[in-house]
């Protein structure tokens, strides 16, 4: 309570009952619950960042499955927006800035894409990063993909970016099997073959490497 300026208080109404009492609670008074929950769905979030769980696991390994199981959290703080803590936060309400604006790195179409992932074989290799401006893990690695960019992008290798949110997300969702963001995608020269990046470490170092695994 006297952390200063900064700190955070939480409080969980919840936080010394089972979830056994809970669910009996719910069934006795009738109270809707989300169908997600019968498709394996425990713990529930962003759509992004949470996945059914298999039996035997933990309900948390549903949700950020790729951060440090010791300090998963989420939540939406006014200390993470500037200026807008009384606004409602979303990525239709907030434009953020574009991402990956490097003079190296091409922005791609969704007939580019299409392209991409077709059936002719490419005549030169393509590294490809699909994200949302919003989401922080893409912001993260903003500064590493434009320097890998500018160290790799030539005559045999382009670096791009898709912007894969709102209206193109179904699309790659589908065409790209885009599951979380970003997701990181090499198209290699003389083949119709889709690599997806398989790291969570996004660093200058890690992308070349798998860049030059593969050409």
């Amino acid at each position: 309570m006297d952390g200063g300026v900064g700190s955070l208080v939480k409080w969980n109404p919840l936080a010394n009952v089972v979830g056994i009492a809970v669910w009996s609670f719910l069934r006795t008074m009738d109270v809707p619950i989300n169908a997600l929950h019968s498709q394996g769905f425990v713990s529930i979030g962003c759509e992004p960042c949470t996945r059914p769980v298999m039996p035997g696991q933990h309900e948390r390994e549903g949700r950020w499955w790729w951060e440090d199981a010791k300090a998963k959290e989420c939540g939406l703080h006014n200390g993470n927006v500037n200026g807008a803590a009384n606004n409602a936060i979303s990525e239709q309400m907030v434009e953020v800035a574009d991402l990956f604006m490097s003079r190296s790195v091409s922005n791609l179409s969704r007939g580019e894409m299409e392209t991409l992932v077709g059936k002719n074989k490419r005549s030169k290799s393509s590294l490809v990063v699909l994200y949302a401006p919003w989401c922080q893990f893409s912001q993260a690695m903003n500064d590493s993909f434009n320097a890998v960019a500018e160290k790799l992008c030539g005559p045999d290798l382009m670096v791009g970016k898709f912007r894969a949110d709102r209206e193109q997300k179904e699309f790659a969702q589908q065409a790209l099997k885009l599951r979380t963001f970003p997701t990181i995608l090499f198209f290699p020269k003389n083949s119709t073959q889709v690599i997806k990046y398989p790291s969570e470490n996004r660093d200058v170092d890690a992308l070349i490497a798998f860049v030059q695994a593969f050409q």
